[in-house]
């Protein structure tokens, strides 16, 4: 149970909160860390794929305000890793002013080859989340991300008025700034995201970037694929070795599937299993 104290006049009760923490370390494709805390857990599936497979699982079933989750991931030697999550995360409403936090820090060195594919992050009306992603990579390694972030269910009947997102994005290679971005959204979100500058009144957004040698050769590709996907708006950039694909659409599965199949042009195999429960 939460105790009440009084802030600004108001009884604001104090939840318990819930923390995680998974560090994992991977040489040659083969384990050498493997340390969770908390209700961040970690499982390591086998795979017929070629990338080896983490799975993390936060046991609280979602996030709210004042959890701080933590996740550190390391690849090198010729590792390939693929990571992602057991189901979509949900950021459900906040009573007060303070947002849930999560932070993932990713090394990837001496060739080896990392994926950060969670699934989809679904924000409730007043949801507050803080995440940021910091990458540090060298010459020699690859990187790919796919974030999707949905503001409430359609098909559900869910509607998000109000939230906060700040959602930051530092990739460094061989210690040099090569890729930043960020996503800051705060109070009235929907009336945000209907400009035509904005969403365009769709309520889910994706990004996927994949740093590495040769990524330009996927370019045309790419946006020949997302070109047959008529309920996707999606652009594709590419330049100074980064591919980066922009997506919006009205519905959660129209997005997702079509990031899937994105994902499958790209690495040349499946997403991960969980993807599909």
């Amino acid at each position: 149970m939460g105790r009440s104290l009084t802030n600004n006049a108001k009884n604001i009760p104090i939840m318990q909160r819930a923390v995680g923490e998974v560090d994992l370390v991977m040489e040659s494709g083969n384990l050498r860390r493997c340390f969770q805390s908390g209700s961040a857990k970690l499982f390591l599936p086998k795979t017929y794929s070629p990338s080896s497979e983490a799975v993390l699982i936060n046991t609280a079933g979602g996030l709210a305000e004042g959890d701080a989750f933590t996740f550190r991931l390391q690849a090198s030697d010729q590792t390939d890793l693929t990571v992602t999550t057991q189901a979509a995360e949900r950021v459900y409403g906040a009573i007060g002013s303070s947002a849930a936090h999560l932070n993932i820090d990713i090394t990837i060195t001496n060739g080896a080859s990392l994926h950060w594919l969670p699934q989809e992050t679904i924000l409730y009306d007043n949801g507050r989340l803080v995440r940021n992603l910091a990458v540090h990579m060298d010459q020699s390694s690859s990187f790919l991300a796919s974030e999707i972030t949905v503001f409430g269910r359609k098909a559900m009947n869910e509607t998000i008025r109000n939230g906060f997102l700040n959602d930051q994005w530092r990739i460094y290679r061989k210690d040099k700034l090569m890729h930043a971005e960020a996503i800051w959204l705060d109070g009235p979100i929907a009336e945000k995201l209907a400009d035509c500058a904005a969403a365009a009144d769709m309520s889910c957004l994706a990004t996927i970037l994949w740093v590495a040698e040769g990524v330009e050769q996927h370019a045309r590709s790419t946006r020949a694929y997302l070109d047959t996907k008529a309920a996707v708006h999606a652009a594709v950039s590419c330049w100074d070795g980064k591919l980066v694909i922009r997506c919006l659409a009205d519905e959660a599965k129209e997005l997702k599937a079509a990031i899937s199949g994105c994902l499958h042009l790209l690495r040349g195999f499946d997403v991960p299993r969980v993807w599909n429960v």
